[in-house]
């Protein structure tokens, strides 16, 4: 027989869980709100603290996550998770994808997790970038160090997995540089006029004007950089920057540039040049909820709150009472909903909250990777953090 909803929920209320009970599944008519703290085996205003944010006009509250396996020990629940608890709680959703960025819902995790992997992200994905300038001539009126600084930042389109680490410090002095570690890339340019237009040239130093030099440095005394093969069989596609557009200097008539740029590997912990990223941030996923049913015509009488609402609105009107649509709402109308939370008459009916282990994160990537590749490679190194740190427990 088809168990109700409020009979499977007040059997789980209080109930410790066991790792031998066969769990039965939540009957199909609860809603997923319903489910999550029935399954729990708290009483519903725990479990709403414990995975809710509250959002409220000014400030939110129970913004705190409990992660303890023994946080609510005192209320008879276990809440320690063992490996197939968690592959069972994880998903993730890829919502958006194209050149340059990606979003993706990360649920059933902490913020440890979600925070750990933005962390990744920007300080430990490894990217080439340029790292020593050996400047031949400068008369522009950029000094060498800030010009320098400029091409540090320009992401360079390498697979980093091709090369290796140089080493920094006092080990980079001891370490062979050749092509496995090092990109040579070459600048070499003059502000000109011609003599029959009368047509200024090369006025402006952009990054497409960056050439590879395949075959190692031209001055392999001063840079002690020396190739033993040309990197041109290893790489069919040229080596060079992103984008070809980068303002790097304006030049006069008369005045010059001629360079010699060396890209290293390295990440974001080092420097920033490094980072993969463009930016990598997060926020949790909000959810409208109704406190009481709202019918006749106060049902009426919200919907007009959201009139002239976008598409998304997270409210419709059925059978003539409210219901919180599936949807994600639009953020306006997220605001709408929090501002409905401080006047009187609704303040009953209907809240804003945020859910403590779903996470909506946006990943823009600098081009060095593309974004998909990106996320791949910080979950490649997320888990081998996990494996060195499992051979200690």
């Amino acid at each position: 027989e088809r168990e109700s909803a409020s009979g499977w929920r007040a059997r789980r209320m209080g109930k410790r869980k066991s790792s031998k009970e066969k769990e039965r599944p939540p009957p199909p008519s609860m809603s997923q709100l319903e489910s999550d703290f029935a399954a729990s085996g708290m009483q519903d205003y725990l479990e709403t603290h414990r995975t809710r944010v509250f959002c409220g006009s000014d400030s939110n509250t129970s913004a705190k996550y409990y992660g303890s396996s023994s946080s609510y020990v005192a209320a008879g629940v276990d809440s320690s998770q063992n490996l197939k608890q968690f592959e069972d709680a994880l998903d993730i959703k890829v919502t958006k994808l194209d050149e340059e960025s990606i979003e993706f819902e990360l649920i059933g995790v902490s913020p440890s997790y979600a925070n750990a992997l933005r962390r990744i992200l920007i300080s430990e994905v490894p990217t080439m970038a340029i790292e020593h300038v050996f400047f031949l001539n400068n008369t522009s009126t950029i000094p060498d160090e800030i010009l320098a600084h400029r091409l540090g930042l320009i992401p360079i389109a390498a697979d980093p997995s091709a090369f290796e680490f140089r080493g920094g410090g006092e080990m980079e002095g001891w370490v062979r540089k050749d092509q496995k570690n090092t990109i040579v890339l070459g600048l070499k340019i003059a502000c000109t006029k011609d003599s029959n237009t009368q047509e200024v040239k090369n006025a402006k130093v952009l990054s497409k004007q960056l050439i590879w030099k395949a075959g190692g440095s031209d001055i392999p005394d001063e840079t002690n950089v020396r190739f033993t093969s040309s990197q041109e069989k290893n790489f069919p596609q040229a080596i060079g920057p992103v984008h070809d557009d980068i303002l790097l200097a304006k030049l006069s008539l008369g005045q010059e540039i001629e360079l010699e740029a060396h890209c290293t590997k390295g990440n974001g912990a080092e420097h920033a040049k490094w980072s993969p990223v463009a930016t990598a941030w997060y926020r949790l996923c909000p959810e409208v909820v109704l406190l009481r049913e709202v019918t006749g015509n106060d049902a009426e009488e919200l919907m007009r709150q959201f009139k002239d609402a976008p598409e998304t609105c997270p409210l419709a009107l059925k059978g003539g009472k409210i219901v919180v649509k599936d949807e994600r709402p639009h953020l306006e109308c997220l605001e709408r909903v929090r501002a409905l939370q401080l006047e009187e008459k609704w303040s009953s009916s209907i809240q804003l909250r945020k859910r403590k282990d779903h996470f909506l994160f946006t990943v823009e990537s600098t081009g060095a990777y593309s974004p998909a590749k990106l996320v791949r490679e910080a979950l490649s190194i997320l888990k081998q953090k996990s494996n060195n740190i499992s051979m200690f427990v």
